[in-house]
């Protein structure tokens, strides 16, 4: 690694999780006009609906039924997200810009670095590789995979010409292993990628938003599902009025807002659709991408679910192709509260079966039952057991039997703070980590998250 400028290492990409990037909507000048990403419902905006529902929530709240109010909370709260949104072929529906690092991390403005710090632990990294060797993907959460694909290929390019090298290491992180998933599908061939280290990646997206789109969420936590949904800052706002709000028209008005989520901010975006779990993608995508005028997201986001379907042909064209593919996981925690599946193994984020690439994985809380064995006896090495001590995990039916490591009880942002991840993390992406699970006994396959000690 790193032959060509001699360091023996070769650079880090970043392609960071879905809070992790900015974007905003620009002018015709490229004057910043708004915030687009993350989610931030501005001043202005806010001012306007309430104006809006007023005289709705008044009448409402006198005469204690819904008379239209639903409604037009979920009218309202559409134009407020209207910046969040896409037309129907995919595109932008306003001028949307993202935020760009076009320059390792060592050459960033001291905020840059900050912001980027800040979003995740790299510094441990750059202490190995050096910044100059680190680079950070911007990309827009709501946008469209296969311009993204697009810029990261290009982006790949720049930092090969940038460093000297040859090759490139990926970082999937969270909603990056969505994108590195649809990347490796369609530019895997050109040999720039030397390996892939998914963390807490959502290779096969989340079954939050899936259960989201359904509406299979704890309406009775209706504080939790606007906090998580719209930011603690803004959700308050909301939830001064909700609370007012008679229980009988209280439902309606949280699947007016579920609504206009489901077809505001995730129905025309297929980077939103690559989070939809391969497994609930055919019966959501007849509901939200049926006529005439989705035939071309449909048909990119159907792209996108033929490859999530089958992972182990992802995995043998990147082997193919030279490239080295490893992910982090979590497992043995239910999905957040606000949504109602508590029967996946997860990180609370993202469930388990999507960052181990398909692996077999029990409830959280139950095992695979008494005397289990692996199924898969055709992985890399049969001889090898990838049974969880704890009787949770079959590693065996996942794409990565020998290079995907496991913590019970970890969170998706304690990541963040798990020490022996972040170690194993800087070793894979440097090139010094172990080859397999196996290979280093400080390093095994699966862990038990300890919670650092509050300072």
């Amino acid at each position: 690694m790193g032959e060509q400028c001699g360091c023996g290492f070769n650079p880090v990409i970043i392609v960071p999780g879905i809070g992790d990037c900015k974007a905003y909507e620009a002018d015709g000048q490229g004057k910043r006009l708004r915030s687009a990403w993350p989610p931030d419902i501005d001043a202005a905006a806010m001012k306007k609906l309430k104006k809006k529902l007023a005289l709705p929530a008044l009448r409402m709240l006198l005469l204690r039924h819904d008379l239209g109010f639903s409604k037009k909370a979920g009218e309202a709260l559409a134009e407020a997200l209207d910046v969040m949104a896409s037309n129907p072929d995919g595109t932008y529906k306003h001028n949307i810009r993202v935020e760009t690092y076009d320059a390792p991390l060592s050459e960033l403005s001291e905020a840059e670095q900050k912001f980027i710090y800040r979003m995740l632990p790299l510094r441990p990294l750059a202490d190995i590789i050096g910044a100059d060797h680190l680079f950070y993907f911007g990309f827009v959460a709501i946008g469209n995979t296969e311009d993204t694909v697009e810029r990261l290929r290009a982006f790949v390019k720049y930092v090969k010409e940038k460093t000297g090298h040859g090759k490139v290491n990926l970082a999937a992180v969270s909603l990056g292993g969505t994108i590195t998933t649809a990347y490796l599908d369609a530019y895997a061939h050109e040999g720039d990628i030397g390996r892939v280290v998914g963390v807490v990646p959502a290779f096969d997206g989340s079954a939050i938003i899936s259960d989201i789109m359904k509406k299979n969420v704890a309406f009775d936590d209706y504080e939790t599902l606007f906090n998580e949904l719209l930011g603690k800052k803004k959700a308050e706002q909301i939830l001064k009025v909700t609370r007012l709000i008679p229980k009988k028209v209280l439902r309606n008005f949280v699947e007016a807002v579920l609504e206009t989520v489901a077809t505001a901010v995730v129905g025309n975006s297929t980077t939103m659709w690559g989070l939809i779990p391969s497994g609930e993608y055919e019966a959501l995508s007849k509901r939200y991408l049926a006529g005439p005028e989705k035939a071309l997201i449909k048909a990119q986001a159907d792209k996108a679910w033929r490859v999530r379907c089958d992972f182990p042909a992802l995995v043998r064209k990147a082997r193919e192709n030279g490239i080295d593919m490893y992910s982090l996981c979590g497992y043995d925690v239910r999905l957040l509260k606000i949504v109602n599946s508590d029967k996946i193994s997860s990180d609370m984020i993202v469930h388990s079966e999507s960052e181990s690439l398909g692996a077999r994985i029990a409830p959280p809380g139950e095992t695979l039952g008494e005397g289990y064995t692996q199924a898969n006896l055709n992985c890399q090495n049969p001889a090898h057991n990838h049974l969880s001590p704890d009787n949770k995990v079959d590693a065996s039916c996942g794409a990565l039997p020998d290079t995907t490591w496991y913590w019970s009880g970890m969170e998706h942002e304690e990541a963040a703070v798990n020490k022996p991840l972040l170690e194993l993390m800087g070793l894979l992406l440097s090139g010094q980590g172990p080859a397999d699970v196996f290979a280093d006994p400080a390093y095994p396959q699966f862990s038990v998250f300890v919670k650092p000690e509050k300072k």
